[in-house]
């Protein structure tokens, strides 16, 4: 047979590859509620860390924080994988957006600036609450997975 008489037949498996492939993109994989609720807690730990240092005036105890916040954004990006392919695309955005703060955030407290840090955490807020969201959105999914998987 030519190949032109397979083109039909090769079609049909590549979109049924593509349409498997997707539901699972679509729906996340993987990943554990408890390692997702420990990112969450991590993440708060550093958020509230940081609002004390604030608080006290302890600008030498901001960057520690920030450089916390940073690394979990990292292992969140890193367990990404288990997120709805939607909530995933929210979060890449939500990070970049917190980066770009957290930057920020390094250049006024290299100047020991502390009512400017003070204003870039209040933008940094709401990215950390979108964050907060999505893993709450992945914990329930995940949750959810485990319990219908079991």
């Amino acid at each position: 047979m030519r190949l032109h008489h397979r083109l039909p037949a090769l079609a049909l498996a590549a979109a049924l590859a593509l349409s498997l492939a997707s539901c699972q993109t679509l729906a996340g994989k993987g990943g554990s509620p408890d390692e997702f609720k420990e990112l969450k807690q991590a993440l708060s730990d550093d958020r509230a860390g940081l609002s004390r240092a604030l608080a006290a005036g302890e600008i030498d105890r901001v960057s520690g924080y920030i450089d916390g916040i940073g690394t979990r954004f990292d292992e969140i990006w890193a367990k990404s994988s288990a997120m709805n392919l939607l909530d995933r695309e929210h979060l890449a955005i939500e990070i970049a957006s917190g980066r770009r703060m957290l930057t920020s955030i390094r250049q006024w407290v290299s100047s020991t600036d502390l009512d400017a840090v003070r204003g870039e955490v209040e933008k940094l807020n709401p990215v950390l609450d979108d964050v907060d969201t999505l893993l709450d959105h992945t914990i329930r999914a995940t949750s959810a997975d485990t319990q219908d998987g079991s």
